[in-house]
């Protein structure tokens, strides 16, 4: 379970790697930041804390005294620029795995499963991009079709 403070860097944290757009949900709206701090908890136990700590911690880089909730959306992405200009290949990775489980989040059937209900609904993002949805074979290419 992440820190209170925690949980808002990763909603601002999604919200900067995909926002909504024209009236669309972004990975704020849906969610996303629970997908993906529980995914890298679910690698590394405390590792989502430590990305927020170090999120906040560029922030002031990008804007002197801000924490990374402050910022606007493209200081953000300015901390993200920051990071993955580091030498260090962990934090790089850190970035890696916010875009990852964000896309992830946004585009796959997480967005779309209601856990109260246990059922699988169509996500909107396949809409909006036009994906058709998963194809469920060729019928010319069966034997015997």
């Amino acid at each position: 379970m992440l820190e209170p403070t925690a949980v808002e860097i990763f909603r601002a944290a999604v919200e900067a790697i995909v926002p909504a757009v024209d009236g669309r949900p972004g990975a704020r709206e849906i969610h996303a930041d629970e997908h993906v701090s529980a995914m890298i908890d679910q690698y590394v136990p405390g590792f989502a804390d430590l990305i927020a700590v170090l999120l906040d911690s560029y922030a002031s880089d990008v804007r002197t005294g801000a924490g990374f909730v402050e910022l606007s959306p493209a200081e953000r992405g300015s901390v993200f620029r920051l990071m993955v200009a580091e030498e260090a290949q962990d934090v790089r990775d850190m970035v890696d795995a916010l875009f990852v489980f964000t896309y992830g989040a946004v585009y796959s059937e997480w967005s779309a499963y209601d856990k109260a209900t246990r059922t699988l609904g169509r996500p909107p993002s396949w809409d909006d991009i036009g994906f058709p949805g998963p194809s469920l074979g060729y019928a010319d290419y069966r034997e015997g079709a």
